[in-house]
């Protein structure tokens, strides 16, 4: 799996370097940008269960503009397993490596919708309902490769400097025990970020 994430940034990496040979006049036209929100694993809860209604995530995005509309896009996003006060919540931690486009539409002189789509190398790490008092007996990894699509809005507010909200969706994969089939589970992120363009 690493083999694929280092391929896939080779690639992201290679077609933003052509795009800019394309296109050597477009101002501000890489960004770098960070994330902070709310993230979900729709886990399959018993009534039972202490369930992680939302945790918290992060992402950072990293883009090539080659041209008004269009920029190829490199994205990591992490959703952290959820641990309270009594101890961890039955949760999953996921990671997940992206490489898409995003396509930004005009609302006016300074704000844009962006669109956002891709494939996604996920990884989650299912963590089990634990008390503080109790050992932790491990979390259950399982990895997937998903698409991934996106849909948010830019605020440039100066040449260097936007601020954006951000919701994006996509699937992957778990097992409940080692032995289980796997199954498949939506993930969402929702959160608000600043970039940085040169």
């Amino acid at each position: 799996m690493p083999s694929i994430r280092i391929l896939a940034a080779g690639l992201a990496l290679g077609l933003s370097a052509a795009a800019s040979a394309q296109v050597p006049n477009l101002a501000a036209s890489t960004y770098i940008g960070v994330q902070i929100g709310t993230g979900k694993v729709d886990l399959n809860c018993s009534a039972n269960t202490r369930c992680s209604p939302v945790d918290t995530s992060y992402s950072l995005r990293a883009g090539h503009r080659f041209s008004e509309s269009w920029a190829f896009e490199v994205t990591y996003a992490k959703i952290d397993s959820d641990w309270g006060l009594f101890g961890y919540n039955y949760s999953a931690e996921f990671a997940g490596f992206g490489v898409g486009a995003a396509y930004s539409m005009p609302l006016s002189s300074s704000v844009s919708a962006v669109l956002r789509a891709g494939i996604s190398s996920n990884e989650l790490k299912l963590q089990p309902a634990v008390s503080p008092f109790s050992q932790n007996p491990g979390t259950l990894t399982t990895r997937s490769v998903k698409p991934y699509a996106g849909l948010g809005a830019s605020w440039q507010f100066a040449r260097r400097w936007s601020a954006s909200l951000s919701a994006d969706w996509t699937r992957a994969d778990l097992r409940d025990t080692p032995a289980s089939a796997k199954q498949g589970v939506t993930v969402r992120t929702l959160g608000a970020g600043m970039a940085f363009n040169f």
